[in-house]
């Protein structure tokens, strides 16, 4: 993967921080060592978090402003009264402001301009996945009571909108618009984005068109579709397996939809839980992290929190 120094690194070290601290401040198994260990990340991410972008090329600095996000927006949900809280609620404003910059003029986010020409604000296509992700990102500090800029936020949803396809899945990127067959954007190629979409436009009162969207994007993912999403897992090279899977789909995926699932009927969640879990864990690895796709020396860490993220609520579920 195209990742520059020292720009893109920057980013990446940020978004991965970003991610465990969500990881880590939530989970019941983390400790006190634990728990200390995301109250550093809080200190790195106020530090850190404003990455400026390696080039017109790559802006993966977009990764970092969500999870920096979600990162913060949990801490100041979970622990109001953090003496760093107004440190916090002031660099959370000042995301928005760097999001504002870097939303590309579709609306959304995306992380690479290959096609566009490398303007200050980017023009080439945004990702419906990074979007929905930063998405997660805003309203977890719109709940902590960050005011979120109104333009921002209705572009980025009609973004996502738009991306949904009659099938209920999402195009990968905008850009793909004009080919909504392309294995990628099939049910089976977007099996790991499709139930993050959807939660991303449940989150800003976007309902889906029909009852079992949510389900059945959960089945998609952990039944029908399942071995496409397994046989990708930790090829090197972006997008070689079947319907365009990259290995990094997977434990992102399955995470956001840990989300989606403890928000399902009971009976449901009894039934998707053991697989999901199962699924996981298929990534375990003998040093006790998780990886799904060689990323430099980010793939342990991203993937152990995803992983986290996702057995904290299969835990909280009963499962574990």
């Amino acid at each position: 993967m195209l990742a520059s120094f020292p720009g893109s690194q920057d980013a990446f070290r940020v978004a991965t921080t970003g991610l465990v601290v969500t990881g880590l401040q939530e989970c019941p198994l983390a400790g006190d060592d634990g728990l200390a260990a995301a109250d550093r990340g809080i200190d790195f991410l106020l530090e850190a978090y404003d990455v400026k972008r390696q080039s017109g090329l790559e802006h993966y600095n977009v990764w970092s402003f969500g999870y920096a996000l979600q990162a913060f927006g949990e801490r100041l949900l979970a622990q109001p009264d953090d003496p760093r809280a107004e440190r916090i609620r002031a660099a959370c404003a000042h995301l928005f402001e760097k999001l504002e910059t870097y939303q590309t003029l579709d609306g959304g986010w995306g992380y690479l301009s290959i096609d566009g020409v490398p303007t200050f604000r980017p023009s080439d296509t945004s990702m419906s996945f990074t979007t929905a992700t930063i998405l997660v990102g805003v309203d977890r500090a719109r709940r902590a009571g960050v005011e979120v800029p109104e333009k921002l936020l209705d572009n980025a949803v009609d973004h996502v909108k738009r991306s949904r396809l009659p099938d209920e899945s999402f195009l990968y990127g905008e850009y793909l618009k004009y080919r909504p067959r392309a294995g990628i954007n099939e049910r089976k190629g977007a099996a790991c984005r499709n139930p993050l979409c959807h939660y991303a436009l449940d989150l800003f009162g976007e309902k889906p068109r029909s009852d079992d969207v949510f389900l059945e994007s959960l089945r998609d993912l952990l039944v029908r579709h399942a071995g496409f999403q397994r046989v990708a897992l930790r090829r090197p090279i972006p997008h070689e397996s079947w319907y365009a899977i990259s290995g990094y789909f997977y434990l992102y995926g399955h995470a956001y939809a840990a989300y989606v699932l403890e928000e399902q009927p009971k009976a449901e969640q009894a039934k998707l839980w053991p697989l999901l879990v199962d699924a996981v864990m298929a990534c375990h690895q003998p040093d006790g992290s998780f990886w799904d796709y060689p990323l430099y020396s980010y793939h342990k860490p991203y993937g152990t929190g995803f992983a986290v993220i996702a057995l904290t609520r299969a835990l909280r579920h009963g499962q574990g």
